[in-house]
């Protein structure tokens, strides 16, 4: 299956639009702009900007630039026209294109991976680069695991790549090869790599030597990321369906339509997996038998592109598409708004005690303190203009 059809394609295009990519050509085709994607970790917040810019933010200094890649260069000249021609301005770095997965934090290290086909391995510190890119053949558009000092990403170039988090090299003998596109992050454990394609298969790879361990078919695509629990990989998809598989051989445990495509992560609490689904529902099944937890799933305003992250004891976090925040109770399913932002939230938020940090297509990021009464915003990057 080396080529998908022109109908099928639009779809994936239009659906692409709609959850904030913009932009279709061929095969993996999609082009600038990328959404806001951040982690945060020892106080500083790390995110990739819309249009392919790498920054750390000081949390404690409201939000303050601590390095942007590729640095910011000055304008020389009449108008900075000089600019355009000086050797200086051409040599410089240029912004990595459209970042769609969370920087990934590995001791010194801040691994990002891109649309224009690498993965970079930034110094926390200065923003340097220490290695690389590492070059894919083709975009990648989920973000990267790290296990035992191994970055796994997909790519779509159908392939799933293995680099030495330390020296940037490649593991595996040669990247392993899928059906079509893999556009979700991998699980990874102790034996294997999973991943899941849009050929409508999951995958499991032997970690040490690269090679396929199992292959089990689904009903659909899979455009998103697999998570690993307990013995278990949760699979969303676009045939509406949350399966569960045994990690060991890919056989089906269960599987629970959610009555819409499902795109982000799930997350597995306290023995109940949470989904969300595109037409803007969030779903709570029990981990053993797929049995609905909630008297209905959680409805909200705006389609759930992300997965929910988990907030204190008894709550998640998740934003939608129509730039709203949300807290759920995991014992009710019951909602409530936690605050607006100016942009569609297309990636999961990162959570750090009780600061919630969120990005957003327009290219904002937001500090909301849940602990504060009244305006929960501590700092926005970059500030709102006065």
């Amino acid at each position: 299956m080396k080529k998908m059809s022109r109908a099928w394609a639009y779809a994936l295009c239009l659906v692409l639009v709609m959850v904030g990519a913009t932009g279709c050509t061929a095969r993996g085709g999609m082009s600038n702009p990328g959404w806001t994607v951040v982690s945060a970790a020892d106080d500083v917040v790390y995110a990739a900007l819309p249009m392919g810019q790498v920054v750390a933010l000081d949390a404690n200094a409201e939000g303050a630039e601590m390095w942007m890649y590729p640095v910011k260069q000055e304008r020389s000249g009449v108008g900075g026209i000089g600019a355009l021609f000086s050797k200086s301005a051409q040599d410089a770095d240029q912004p990595l294109d459209a970042v769609y997965g969370a920087p990934i934090v590995k001791g010194d290290l801040l691994l990002v991976s891109s649309y224009n086909h690498n993965l970079y391995a930034f110094d926390r510190a200065s923003g340097d680069v220490v290695w690389g890119p590492f070059a894919a053949e083709e975009a990648i558009i989920g973000g990267v695991s790290v296990y035992d000092n191994v970055a796994y990403f997909g790519s779509s170039d159908y392939k799933v790549y293995a680099v030495d988090v330390e020296t940037g090299q490649a593991v595996w003998d040669e990247p392993f090869a899928t059906g079509h596109w893999v556009w979700g992050r991998p699980a990874v454990d102790a034996d294997y790599v999973y991943v899941g394609s849009m050929d409508r298969n999951v995958y499991a790879i032997d970690r040490a030597t690269g090679q396929q361990a199992w292959q089990q078919p689904v009903g659909g695509s899979v455009p998103g990321t697999v998570t690993l629990s307990d013995g278990l990989l949760f699979v969303g998809g676009v045939d509406k369906q949350l399966h569960a598989l045994d990690k060991n051989d890919g056989s089906e445990v269960w599987s629970q339509d959610l009555g819409h495509w499902v795109w982000g992560e799930a997350l597995v609490q306290d023995n109940v997996v949470y989904a969300g689904s595109l037409d803007g529902k969030l779903h709570a099944l029990g981990v053993e038998d797929g049995a609905p937890q909630w008297n209905q799933p959680a409805i909200l305003e705006g389609a759930l592109r992300a997965g929910p992250v988990s907030f204190g004891e008894q709550q998640l976090i998740v934003g939608t598409e129509a730039g709203i925040v949300y807290t759920i109770d995991t014992e009710s399913g019951e909602v409530d708004d936690l605050y607006t932002v100016e942009g569609a939230v297309l990636s999961t938020p990162a959570v750090v005690d009780d600061t919630v940090y969120v990005g957003t297509a327009a290219g904002i990021i937001y500090a909301l303190d849940t602990a504060k009464s009244g305006d929960l915003q501590v700092w926005r990057y970059p500030p709102a203009k006065k």
